[in-house]
């Protein structure tokens, strides 16, 4: 009964902070960086992959002025919008990323789950 009432009180939390959590996140362009490492513009740039994690969000946040304390309540809002990872993030919550665009494209080439987690 008592873990029923904290999940209650955990969601109301999320979703009170979910407006403010994401216009914070839009203006330090932290999606747009994230975009630049999972999917960059310059070929020559190195492309790092999604472990399935928060570790690429967690260093872009941290070096955009975020504080270590903030991760916990920026990836709650996070993950209730359905970003369970990075690549996740960039799918699910970004209004728009080059990284779910190329993830259609290579779809539209009949290309099955084209993009996955290392291991998978």
């Amino acid at each position: 009964m008592f873990g029923h009432m904290e999940d209650d009180a955990s969601n109301d939390f999320i979703s009170s902070i979910t407006p403010d959590v994401m216009q914070s996140l839009v203006r330090s362009d932290y999606f747009v960086k994230l975009d630049d490492l999972l999917c960059p513009i310059e070929d020559s740039q190195l492309r790092r992959m999604c472990n399935g994690g928060f570790e690429l969000s967690e260093s872009v946040l941290l070096t955009s002025g975020f504080e270590q304390t903030d991760l916990a309540d920026i990836f709650g809002v996070l993950r209730s919008k359905g970003g369970c990872c990075d690549c996740e993030i960039l799918y699910n919550v970004a209004e728009s990323s080059r990284l779910k665009s190329e993830y259609w494209h290579r779809r539209a080439e009949g290309l099955d789950n084209p993009l996955r987690h290392p291991g998978e």
